[in-house]
């Protein structure tokens, strides 16, 4: 028929057609599906395999160079090749497409094809860090190597592309799918570098790193060595590996200090930089912060080489605890133990974030075995005023020995409310078991010596704003009303983003049990998932408990929102919607028979006033995304961000029928400060809402379109990490490349409903 939608190809005749698109046209007035090949949700569900290096095509990659970038790198090129194969395995054939069935709390995960592997120019980048690391502050010099070591990159990215397109294509599934070359010593051969060094300038967003401290707060080559010798254990034998192949200990400490002083790293708020001394401190520990500094670096090939020291790191825990179970009251394997899983989380690598979920609980085992999550192990210190010399340093140091405990457990806390949040899985801390006080103020905390501390603290105790006994973080819990007296001896931003996570426990209850009252009624689309639109249905177990939550959330956004606006909004967020149920029916829009439709309980739910609730919060997330600094969208906040974007398009959906036929509305500017129109709104449903738009073409997102909600979201993720010097996390690329295949599909369905 004339107009009509062609039927959508199946993901292997999509698959196949790939490398013949452009000898292929249909005619413009048809709607076009986009490829889907893989699983069931393969447009929109990622699962990362790591690819591994075939020496023979890096052989074949630098053949013919030697005029373009000098025999002396196609020379250190190809001596570091046999060293690899000694690594890496060679290339497997793909597996067949996995045939496990879609569940709950799986769909549109994160983990695109991440390529870890280091090519020729990481290489040779690397190998011009050993000698001239890239943090170093100079001013830029000309150098003969750079144009030309920008054409091979080009060549190169051009023929990786072309050689793993339709490998990355055929590995979109929604969870990691373990394939023979994947394995815990894949990444080891990234630890590599060149033992020669060639010119380079280094990377202009990484000169300005304070280096002025005294040698005894540097990295030396002796505890250099002491990592050199974790990576030799574990590398296969026979296996001849030359010192100088490691980084420099330049190399390392600039790593370390990077992760330190970074703007958009939150080290300083769990490790105390005053005491830090890489000296003394555990090769693990070195290793940890090294590799999670290379991971926060824009640089490819640092990033590299960062997840491959993650790697060792995780293979050194078992060998070190095993040796010596004392060790388990360490603090520094602790901290160290907590990057690593934070580095595997936040990666977008599959595998990893697997390892992340599964390897969180030994962890928390060991600090709550120990006592950690208890009050009666931080005992109050007191300072007098005549303490000096020896008695006030050691005073300070077991103070902060104290303080840095309970703020790894505090930051273990948000790691593993975070990750219940990303992976959909529930918390394996307990609210209630977290009787531990509150971390001390930030003053204090970052306060450089003994004396300055000493001064902090008892100015706190002439003002009288000290306390005879800490607070713990349960009483806050109950009692909200503590944090603003004790908001001059704590730190604010870590106490209520405690109590925040304590309320995520309770809100991720509340949603299972939601859910369990829900399945009996899978017949009643009306009471769904989604929201209590009829509370009723549920008892008066569910409607109290929403009630309670609410009462909560809202009290603490009254006094205490601006603290962590973004994950106050989050939270609120997820009270209001389900996740799973949108992604379900994002998933189902790639299949032709229900690409026209939008399911009921998507509907009732965008209706309701649950629905504009969480659309609402939704756009507040939006609106905190605008004000971050350049490059600091990443990890959590990149997830919530993409969170609501999922909602904001769901409630689109569901509504664009309704307001699409409605005229003379009030616009209602929902990532605007909540006003009266706002509530009625919510309350409502009176107005049209409506997103500020971020250029001057396109000043106004209408929600009933959702492709231009995608569209904005794109935007914020491109424009947060846009500039000469920036590029995107694997986590942000990884969540870009989901919103566009969701516009993709969502584009498609719309016309085929237009139809």
């Amino acid at each position: 028929m004339e107009g009509t939608p062609p039927t959508p190809v199946s993901r292997l005749e999509a698959n196949t057609s790939r490398n013949d698109e452009n000898s292929r046209s249909s005619p413009l007035q048809q709607p076009q599906q986009p490829q889907v090949v893989g699983g069931p949700c393969a447009s929109l569900g990622f699962s990362n395999q790591i690819e591994s290096v075939n020496p023979g095509n890096l052989s074949q990659l630098a053949e013919g160079r030697t005029t373009d970038v000098g025999a002396d790198l196609t020379g250190r090129s190809d001596a570091l090749l046999g060293a690899y194969s000694a690594v890496l395995p060679p290339d497997q054939e793909d597996s067949l497409p996995d045939p496990s069935p879609i569940t709950r709390g799986g769909l549109i995960a994160f983990g695109l094809e991440t390529n870890l592997d280091l090519s020729m120019v990481d290489l040779s980048f690397l190998e011009s860090y050993n000698a001239r690391p890239p943090f170093e502050y100079e001013a830029a010099t000309a150098s003969t190597l750079a144009p030309l070591a920008q054409s091979v990159e080009n060549e190169a990215t051009q023929a990786d592309h072309a050689a793993r397109a339709d490998r990355s294509m055929q590995r979109l599934r929604w969870r990691f799918v373990p394939a023979p070359q994947d394995h815990g010593y894949a990444e080891h051969g990234n630890l590599l570098l060149g033992a020669e060094a060639g010119p380079d300038t280094p990377p202009k967003s990484l000169r300005n790193l304070d280096m002025e401290s005294g040698a005894d707060n540097c990295l030396d080559l002796a505890s250099r060595d002491k990592i050199f010798s974790i990576v030799l254990s574990q590398m296969p034998q026979p296996f001849s590996l030359n010192a100088a192949s490691f980084p420099s200990p330049e190399l390392l400490d600039r790593l370390i200090r990077y992760f330190l002083t970074v703007p958009f790293s939150n080290a300083g708020a769990w490790i105390h930089r005053s005491t830090f001394t890489p000296k003394k401190a555990r090769s693990e520990l070195l290793l940890a912060m090294a590799a999670a500094g290379a991971v926060l670096t824009p640089d490819s090939a640092l990033r590299k080489l960062g997840f491959a020291m993650q790697e060792v790191v995780r293979h050194q825990f078992t060998a070190v605890f095993e040796a010596d179970n004392t060790l388990i009251r360490d603090l520094e394997l602790h901290q160290a133990f907590l990057l690593c899983l934070e580095i595997s989380l936040w990666s977008a690598n599959s595998r990893k974030m697997e390892i992340s979920e599964s390897f969180r609980y030994p962890l928390i085992t060991m600090l709550r075995r120990r006592g950690r999550f208890d009050a009666a192990r931080y005992p109050l210190i007191t300072v007098h005023p005549v303490d000096t010399g020896q008695t006030l340093e050691d005073k300070w140091r077991l103070w902060v020995r104290q303080e840095s405990i309970k703020r790894l457990v505090y930051h273990l806390w948000q790691h593993d409310a975070q990750s219940s949040m990303v992976l959909r899985t529930s918390p394996l801390m307990s609210y209630a078991e977290l009787s531990l006080p509150l971390p001390a103020c930030t003053a204090l905390w970052n306060a450089p010596d003994a004396k300055q501390w000493k001064e902090l603290l008892c100015a706190q105790q002439a003002g009288g704003q000290s306390v005879s006994s800490p607070t713990p973080l349960t009483e806050c819990v109950l009692n909200m009303d503590l944090l603003e007296s004790h908001r001059h001896v704590v730190d604010m931003r870590l106490s209520c983003t405690a109590i925040l996570h304590a309320l995520w426990g309770l809100i991720w209850e509340y949603r299972q049990m939601s859910f369990l009252t829900s399945s009996n009624s899978s017949n009643n689309h009306s009471n769904t998932i989604l929201g209590p639109s009829q509370p009723w249905s549920g008892g008066l177990l569910m409607v109290s408990r929403y009630q309670q939550l609410t009462e909560m959330l809202n009290y603490f956004g009254i006094g205490y929102r601006n603290e962590n606006a973004l994950y106050w909004h989050s939270t609120l967020m997820h009270m209001h919607m389900s996740l799973e149920e949108i992604q379900l029916f994002a998933v189902s829009l790639e299949q032709s028979e229900s690409a026209d439709q939008v399911p009921p309980a998507i509907e009732a739910w965008s209706g309701s006033k649950e629905g504009r609730q969480a659309a609402w919060h939704s756009a507040q997330i939006i609106r905190d995304v605008r004000a971050l600094a350049p490059q600091c969208l990443r990890d959590f906040t990149a997830v919530a961000l993409y969170h609501s974007t999922l909602a904001l398009w769901a409630y689109g959906m569901g509504v664009a029928g309704l307001i699409g036929t409605a005229t003379a509305k009030v616009p209602i500017w929902l990532d605007s400060p909540e006003t009266e129109n706002v509530q009625r709104f919510i309350s409502f449903g009176q107005g049209q809402p409506m997103l500020h738009g971020e250029t001057p073409e396109v000043s106004a997102v209408d929600l009933c379109d959702p492709t231009t909600v995608l569209t904005l979201a794109l935007w914020l993720m491109h424009h947060n990490h846009s500039g000469p010097d920036a590029h995107e996390p694997p986590l942000v690329k990884s969540i870009v490349y989901a919103i566009q295949k969701l516009l993709e599909v969502t584009t498609w369905s719309r016309q085929i409903m237009n139809h």
